[in-house]
């Protein structure tokens, strides 16, 4: 399966679902995004990465940085 169509089918899941948070966790590698959803009774965190590896944070385009 070729990445782009990895990542789609990967990110299928979050579809319809609402962000309940957003931040940022630190560690010794560096300050990593996240968002939580509300998945029925769960709450599942997503990490913004630079690969699929973790191998240290990444960042988030699009969002419009004027209201910062």
């Amino acid at each position: 399966m070729k990445q782009k169509e990895w990542l789609e089918k990967y990110m299928q899941s979050l579809i319809g679902q609402t962000i309940i948070e957003a931040g940022a966790k630190e560690d010794e590698e560096g300050v990593w995004p996240y968002f939580a959803f509300e998945v029925g009774d769960q709450k599942i965190e997503c990490e913004i990465s630079r690969d699929e590896e973790g191998n240290g944070p990444g960042f988030l385009f699009g969002l419009p940085l004027d209201i910062i």
